[in-house]
């Protein structure tokens, strides 16, 4: 790789991917962008462009710098209560990338999706493999993840010559974790077991999606690539980590009173009753293709990951 292109340079998985990089190739031209600056010094890439994926300058843009590689990592996380303007975004804007990378024509294109994508479905195996459907019908960031990964793979038919993949990362942890998900999973002041049911959750380390993207983008990947250690870490063992208790309520009674408190706005409430289907039933991923055809190996289990984000949160907390 030569000339690399980042979208969602700014954000978590982004930022990370260009400290990766600069770290690493001293002769990669990387190019970010993103509707956002870069948040720090390491993570600016050499050239950066404010933009959305949405844009009718995207398609110039790319031609103008020519990259051989494009990872598109831009993607609204955080829920929105505006659920048709949040897929606008994903999907339509993932419409207008893909458009623009038929112009340009990179020697690879690479999509971070997300294991969400499978579905928190009880009749789930465990672990899933990359062979199983993606069943994801509830929860707005989870099916734009399929509908982009459908779109992706109608666009990788259609363009044999170029190495089309895309790689699902767990619940991405580490040092730099500040997001919705780490303020309901390590913030409150307990956790519910939904059913009484100890739920394994699976954390991906930060460092080891940078690396795992790197891998396919090496290898000339093509197609789905679960990104997440063979392990995950349940409920229980994460509230012990974090000094804290568990309790078991229904899950209809959890669901009702996180979906009300989501419709009528309450501040501490981030996310859409649908979201806790993924608090109650297993989607654990196993990473075949990555371990087997591509010979890579995580730094960081599920627990060690959870760790890194503890240890790091409360170092912070202890500093004057």
């Amino acid at each position: 790789m030569k000339r690399l292109v980042i979208t969602g340079s700014s954000g978590y998985v982004g930022g990370k991917l260009v400290e990766y990089y600069r770290s690493r190739q001293g002769d990669l031209r990387i190019l970010g962008i993103d509707i956002e600056p870069p948040p720090s010094e390491e993570s600016t890439p050499h050239e950066f462009r404010q933009l959305d994926v949405q844009s009718e300058q995207l398609s110039d843009v790319l031609e103008q710098f020519a990259p051989d590689t494009i990872v598109h990592s831009a993607f609204v996380v955080p829920p929105m209560h505006d659920e048709r303007r949040m897929r606008e975004i994903n999907v339509e804007g993932f419409r207008n990338l893909l458009q623009a990378v038929d112009r340009c024509q990179p020697e690879r294109f690479l999509f971070v999706s997300s294991t969400t994508a499978y579905g928190a479905l009880a009749d789930n195996p465990i672990p899933l493999d990359e062979s199983m459907p993606v069943r994801a019908s509830a929860f707005r960031y989870a099916m734009d993840k399929v509908e982009d990964e459908r779109l992706l793979g109608e666009f990788a038919q259609q363009h044999g010559e170029m190495a089309v993949s895309w790689v699902r990362p767990a619940i991405v942890g580490g040092p730099k974790m500040d997001n919705y998900l780490y303020r309901f999973i390590f913030g409150l002041p307990v956790l519910v077991l939904s059913d009484g049911y100890d739920t394994p959750l699976q954390f991906v380390h930060e460092d080891d999606v940078s690396a795992g993207i790197d891998a396919v983008l090496q290898a000339n990947g093509r197609g789905a690539y679960n990104l997440a250690p063979d392990s995950a870490s349940p409920l229980s063992e994460i509230a012990e980590a974090t000094g804290r208790r568990c309790f078991s309520l229904p899950f209809w009674f959890v669901k009702f009173l996180h979906g009300l408190a989501w419709k009528v706005r309450l501040p501490i409430h981030e996310s859409p009753g649908d979201f806790l289907y993924y608090a109650r039933y297993p989607w654990v991923v196993a990473p075949r293709r990555l371990e087997q055809e591509l010979d890579f190996r995580f730094q960081y289990s599920s627990n060690e990951t959870v760790e890194a984000v503890v240890e790091y949160r409360t170092a912070s907390k202890e500093q004057p």
